[in-house]
């Protein structure tokens, strides 16, 4: 591809490539912009652009994307838009910038764009003009520097690095300075995508913990005895919610940005303002020192390079890289300091998140049909021709009722990675939609997929793929119903390749975003976590190797941990039976209730092998309780993001992983009703993950979220998304939501309440409008093909031969089944584990049955052991499950009386020799 400047030196090969915006389409006739207010419709115009700035966020560390507005003559302006590579090589870096050229040109539809095909014109963009002395500024964050006046501060001043503001206005005014200004000027927006460094992480915490506690008053002890009262710092008060709201911003990925003004004479300090104003306002109706949605302190801050550092940043200008200028204040303060904790804040002033690219990197958007300097073109005709796709697809539906080749409707096998949302009343076709996209992804493409269910069961609709051909790998596994198809997963195992400290950060993700974890109970978990792992002798910096199999902490140990770290803190009163109620007691319902077994195990079944075949995981057996399933939703999302990203090869083949009832894992925060604190918890955690997601794209990782209503799913789950299907859709408010990501028409939009059964609106990447579709209704023809009324579901006993066929030829499988050590030889593993536990509840009762080795003997343990447990439960006697259900009564006594967490190696070993010598009794036994 035509258009590349290539540069080699010192080993390094950097390309460059650029696109030219060339107009931007006037808005005040596109049909789904036309009803809506201008505040609305620089919203919806902004939303239009957020994908972009999503799918640049999963660019390589090293990449770089800029906007440059050039005004190379008075009145009018030029935008480009600029992509950095580096390459091994020169082919390298030719192959390189032609895929980021690609990317490039999936725009926002409201600008019309052409692909720079020469150098020369390349070159034009990177250098416009040359750079006076005095002609460059750069508008950063505003650092906010207070005195402290608490003797337990621990510094001498209090910093903090203020966001830019998260008002949107309408850059209009800004481009008619630029237009209007008397000499030449550009205006460039950098951005490079990069992960948070954990130094920063940590101040951040740190520095967050420091001001709740400076904001509140405190009695401390004097030197001469008795205790003096301070007082609420002020300035703590000011700064602590910064640090609360960097915390929820900078978590995994974010962007270092530039943004530079430059100019070929003196710059006028009104231009470097001007910019300044526009990408971080003030707010329009409160106290301009504070942030207009949370009362967060936002700004700006003008700098000009000094003399050593103008010649770098004149480089920097011309090769797009970004640099953030030096803060000899910000040093000097820092180095009054006694240690470097503070240090990693000077990161923060370059970092900007998602919301805040956002305000920078804005693209030309023509709200009332005009714009200063730049043109302005008749939005596109609706009627236009549905692009073909590339290579293997998979077919969404048909235009029109007749399913005929030609009004086909396809997704790229390719542009899976992307990820999906499917929205529907119930009855309107979604969990269709779903079946058929599955059963091409495997019949069709070997594309395997995992699918969680969180509602049916015996009547769950994707059991009807385990009667199809070529589903014979298919594998369904019921959570909390251990009769059937139980599943092993360990939240506690760390994947391989991955540290124990990124594994506890994602762990304590799962939970805050599951459980709606308020503060300080993140704070409480993560130490709760990382106890756990310390007393298996593990700590933050240690990498998970194959080696370290079967020694990981199970839950019933990070249980027992909560409740020693719940006990330390010391809480009293109502605030300590909260903080209980909420960390010990709510984990310990976790490991006794009925997802306890799926959890509470030493081993999780191998990843490898899941995710190489199609797989359903039901959840319904848990019960109605939406956080357990969304726990086991996220820690499965979490295993396979993880699994994904560190194994080898794991990212050579796609995979998908539909989530139906989307907004139970990826809820929308709401005004009114419950425990709002909690609600607000979980969803601010939920919003991070469904962030995150975007990063998946380049591991070939594809994301399917379906749900009933858009407005119960979290904006920043389902705006990601490049594929959405929008079956009838009763509400208005969740039509326009998901319809204003669409570009549906007006006309659409209302008629997308009447669809009927099996139609959907689509959109996705290829699609130059949304269009109608009907979607093959595959169980009815199923069902017709079989001369039946309704296509056959597979039962319990098919689910549960799959799945013993599954543990006969797969042993690790099988030693996965196994939560104790002691449970070798066990032949129904797990399914009498909640009757022993329950008939051992007591440690008076399990120190009783132990006590019999001592006192009787072997044959006393085993006598009085078989009139504790009673006839063998669940209708499975036999002598065979009379033994298993009889051990594991004594396994669950040796583990009610000695905890494995307070146990040493050596008494684990004689449990084990307990359990093996009772069984061979028990064998005698008649």
């Amino acid at each position: 591809m035509a258009g590349h400047v290539i540069v080699e030196s010192d080993h390094e090969v950097w390309a460059w490539t650029a696109v030219q915006i060339t107009a931007a389409y006037d808005l005040t006739r596109r049909a789904d912009f036309q009803r809506l207010d201008p505040e609305q419709r620089l919203a919806a115009a902004i939303a239009d652009q957020t994908p972009f700035i999503d799918r640049l966020l999963a660019e390589p560390d090293r990449a770089v994307m800029a906007l440059r507005w050039i005004q190379a003559e008075r009145g009018r302006l030029s935008l480009w838009l600029i992509g950095r590579v580096q390459g091994t090589d020169h082919a390298d870096a030719i192959e390189r910038a032609d895929q980021l050229s690609t990317r490039m040109s999936i725009l926002p539809t409201m600008i019309a764009s052409e692909q720079v095909t020469t150098t020369e014109e390349t070159h034009r963009a990177l250098d416009p003009f040359p750079i006076a002395p005095d002609g460059i500024a750069q508008i950063v964050k505003r650092v906010r520097a207070h005195r402290s006046i608490r003797s337990d501060a621990g510094v001498s001043n209090y910093l903090a690095v203020e966001p830019f503001s998260r008002r949107a206005v309408d850059w209009a005014a800004l481009m008619t300075v630029l237009r209007d200004a008397p000499h030449p000027v550009a205006l460039t927006i950098a951005l490079a995508p990069c992960a948070v460094p954990h130094t920063l992480r940590a101040s951040l915490e740190h520095e967050a913990m420091r001001y709740r506690r400076l904001r509140e008053p405190v009695e401390l002890p004097t030197d001469l005895g008795g205790t003096v009262r301070h007082p609420a710092d002020p300035s703590a008060a000011v700064l602590a919610p910064i640090f609360d709201d960097a915390l929820h911003r900078y978590t995994h990925r974010v962007f270092r940005y530039s943004v530079t003004i430059a100019a070929p004479v003196r710059l006028d300090d009104t231009l470097a303002e001007a910019v300044g104003r526009t990408i971080s306002p003030r707010p329009a109706n409160s106290d301009t020192s504070r942030h207009d949605d949370a009362t967060i302190a936002a700004g700006y801050t003008i700098t000009r390079p000094t003399s050593p550092e103008l010649a770098m940043l004149t480089r920097a200008h011309a090769a797009i890289e970004v640099t953030a200028p030096r803060l000899p204040e910000l040093h000097g303060l820092l180095e009054q300091d006694r240690t470097r904790d503070r240090h990693p804040l000077v990161l923060l002033h370059g970092l900007v998140d998602t919301t805040e690219a956002t305000s920078l990197f804005r693209f030309p958007t023509a709200l009332d049909g005009t714009l200063p300097g730049f043109e302005v073109r008749a939005a596109p005709d609706s009627e236009r021709v549905i692009a073909r796709q590339l290579g293997p697809s998979l077919l969404l539906g048909y235009q029109g009722e007749t399913r005929h080749p030609h009004s086909a409707v396809h997704l790229s096998i390719a542009d899976l990675p992307r990820h999906g949302f499917i929205v529907g009343t119930p009855g309107s076709g979604k969990t269709n939609t779903a079946l058929h996209l599955c059963r091409q992804l495997w019949q069709d493409h070997r594309t395997p997929f995992l699918v969680m269910e969180p509602v049916n069961s015996a009547m769950n609709d994707y059991r009807w793929l385990m009667t199809q051909p070529g589903f014979e790998e298919l594998l369904i596994l019921t959570v909390g119903d251990e009769t059937v198809a139980p599943l092993r997963l360990n939240p506690f195992q760390v994947p391989h390749g991955v540290t124990v400290g990124a594994h506890t950060s994602n762990l304590l993700a799962c939970f805050e975003a599951a459980l709606g974890l308020w503060d300080p109970l993140p704070f409480i978990y993560r130490r709760a976590i990382t106890l756990t792992y310390r007393r298996h002798n593990l700590h933050p910096g240690e990498r998970s190797t194959p080696e370290l199999d079967g020694t990981w902490p199970v839950l019933s140990e990070f249980v027992a941990a909560l409740s020693d770290v719940t006990n330390d803190l010391g809480y009293s009163g109502e605030i300590g039976h909260n903080i209980d109620a909420a960390s010990r007691l709510r984990a310990e319902s976790l490991a006794e209730g009925s997802c306890g077994s799926t959890l509470d195990c030493r081993n999780s079944f191998p990843l490898a092998p899941l995710l190489a075949r199609p797989v359903i995981v039901e959840l319904a057996a848990i019960g109605d309780n939406a956080k357990e399933q969304a726990l086991v939703t996220l820690l499965l999302l979490n295993a396979v993001r993880s699994y994904r990203r560190n194994a080898p090869g794991a990212a050579a083949q796609t995979h998908v992983m539909l989530i139906e009832e989307a907004h139970r894992i990826f809820p929308r925060s709401t005004p009114s009703g419950g425990d709002m604190k909690e609600a607000n918890a979980q969803a601010l955690a939920a919003e991070r993950i469904a962030q995150g997601l975007a990063e998946d794209r380049k591991y070939r990782q594809s994301y399917i979220l379906i749900d009933q209503q858009v407005g119960k799913v979290s904006e920043d789950a389902y705006k990601i998304t490049n594929l959405k299907l929008m079956h009838r859709t009763a509400a208005d408010e969740d039509r326009k939501l998901l319809g204003s990501t669409m570009s549906m028409e007006p006309n659409q939009i209302d008629l997308a309440a009447a669809l009927k059964p099996f139609t959907a609106i689509a959109s996705h990447n290829l699609l130059d409008r949304a269009v109608t579709l009907t979607v093959p209704d595959v169980r009815g023809d199923d069902a017709a093909a079989r001369g039946v009324a309704d296509a056959p579901l597979a039962d319990n006993l098919q689910v549960r031969e799959r799945h013993a066929e599954l543990l006969t030829s797969a042993i690790e499988f099988a030693e996965a089944m196994a939560p104790f050590p002691e449970c070798d030889g066990c032949h129904t593993r797990c399914l009498f584990r909640q009757h022993a536990a329950s008939l051992t509840a007591s440690k008076d009762t399990a120190a009783g049955l132990l006590n019999e080795a001592t006192s009787t003997g072997w044959t006393g343990l085993t006598h009085k052991l078989i009139m504790l447990a009673g006839p063998t439960p669940l209708d499975v006697a036999s002598k065979s499950a009379d033994e298993d259900f009889r051990v594991c009564v004594l396994i669950h006594a040796i583990h009610r009386a000695h905890p494995t967490h307070g146990t040493s190696l050596t008494t684990r070993a004689r449990a084990i020799e307990w359990a093996r010598i009772v069984r061979n009794n028990l064998a005698d036994v008649p």
